[in-house]
């Protein structure tokens, strides 16, 4: 008899690890001493006033330091902002990139800084220096700091290059431990993409009609921060086995698609040149790759549930792949630790994923709560590989 054997995720449990001011696009990283550090931003997408904070816990998740301010705006009107991106690097070092937005009149209306803020000390104190990428418009930071075996570092970057531009995918280089960024290369663009149907409206949510910034809008339940520039735009890039990457791409209206699936593209040489991007079929937002403590590839990402896909209840979801990222497989759904249901796909998103010491899965992400003034928090879920048969 041939014995079969089955693997899933469980859900061990959930819990709130931060709710007491906003957070938004929680990062996860653990330091050389096995302190567990998480990033948040305090505003959407780059929304005037916004900060960073980071803050650290001693027992896996479960408390949590007051937050640290690590990043502020420099500019009238701006925004200090994250998303995903904190890791620690093989020295022990920790890098946090971070954009300095301001916005205008709408998301269209945008240009970037990004920033990365190091920290040799286990995220007790903190470095900032100059400014990345200046010639770019819209260097925004998404997904983790990859580092190759030789040691040389990859900064995930999304935007347009220059005002008239759609999105492109793309990534920067350093040699020196992050210290400095050089060479620029593009993932993924689509010169002509455009998405067609309701969701692409443009969306001024949190503007008045004056183009005036409007913080009340933020807490809205339907609060949806839409830009109809279109292109690739948020990307998760991993570290394969035998040095190969790959990078799955969030997207609106590439190659003349009216779904918001996601796109892969692989690099055979570091992340020099890539393959010709490819449709998933796998509808998503915020993906977030990781390699489960068993070694299996997952895919963290909110569910999509606009106009187009009213069946899809709001919510995060872990998906698998056996070959290696070209089609995806639910794996599980992730617990709102507060007994909330989703009315709106904003409410929740953003994964980030760390192998604990025992061997789990923790997953934190930002999750909505109707009944706090600031609405949005970082929740988390301890998921477990089980393999039965």
């Amino acid at each position: 008899m041939v014995n079969q054997t089955q693997t899933y995720l469980e859900i061990v449990d959930a819990w709130t690890v931060y709710d007491q001011a906003p957070a938004m696009f929680p990062g996860l990283a653990y330091t050389r001493d096995g302190t567990l550090l998480a990033s948040f931003s305090t505003v959407p997408d780059g929304l005037p006033g916004g900060e960073i904070h980071v803050i650290r816990s001693q027992d896996q998740g479960r408390t949590w330091s007051a937050p640290l301010v690590v990043g502020r705006s420099l500019r009238p009107g701006g925004a200090a902002c994250n998303s995903v991106g904190m890791a620690t690097l093989r020295d022990g070092t920790v890098l946090l990139p971070f954009n300095d937005v301001q916005t205008q009149s709408g998301f269209i209306h945008r240009n970037a800084r990004l920033y990365i803020a190091r920290s040799t000390d286990g995220g007790q104190t903190w470095e900032q220096g100059p400014a990345v990428a200046q010639d770019i418009l819209e260097p925004l930071t998404y997904g983790q700091i990859v580092e190759r075996t030789d040691g040389a570092l990859l900064c995930l970057v999304w935007g347009r290059y220059r005002e008239a531009e759609r999105w492109r995918s793309a990534v920067l280089f350093s040699q020196d431990g992050g210290r400095n960024w050089g060479d620029y290369t593009t993932i993924a663009y689509d010169t002509a993409a455009r998405l067609r149907g309701a969701y692409a409206q443009p969306d001024i949510s949190g503007f008045n009609h004056q183009g005036q910034f409007d913080a009340s809008a933020i807490s809205a339940p339907s609060f949806r921060p839409h830009s109809a520039v279109d292109g690739f735009n948020e990307t998760s890039v991993l570290l394969l086995p035998h040095g190969k990457l790959l990078a799955i791409l969030r997207q609106q209206g590439v190659a003349g698609t009216t779904e918001l699936d996601f796109f892969r593209a692989i690099s055979m040489d570091g992340g020099l040149t890539w393959t010709g991007y490819e449709n998933t079929g796998y509808c998503g937002m915020s993906p977030c790759l990781h390699i489960s403590p068993q070694g299996r590839l997952l895919l963290a990402y909110r569910r999509c549930a606009p106009e187009e896909y009213p069946a899809t209840q709001p919510g995060l979801s872990i998906a698998w792949s056996q070959d290696q990222g070209r089609t995806w497989e639910d794996a599980i759904t992730l617990k709102e630790p507060k007994g909330s249901r989703y009315t709106a796909e904003y409410q929740v998103g953003y994964p980030a994923l760390v192998n604990t010491p025992d061997g789990d899965i923790l997953v934190a992400y930002y999750s909505y709560d109707g009944n706090l003034p600031h609405r949005r928090y970082l929740a988390a879920n301890l998921l477990r590989e089980i393999t039965a048969g």
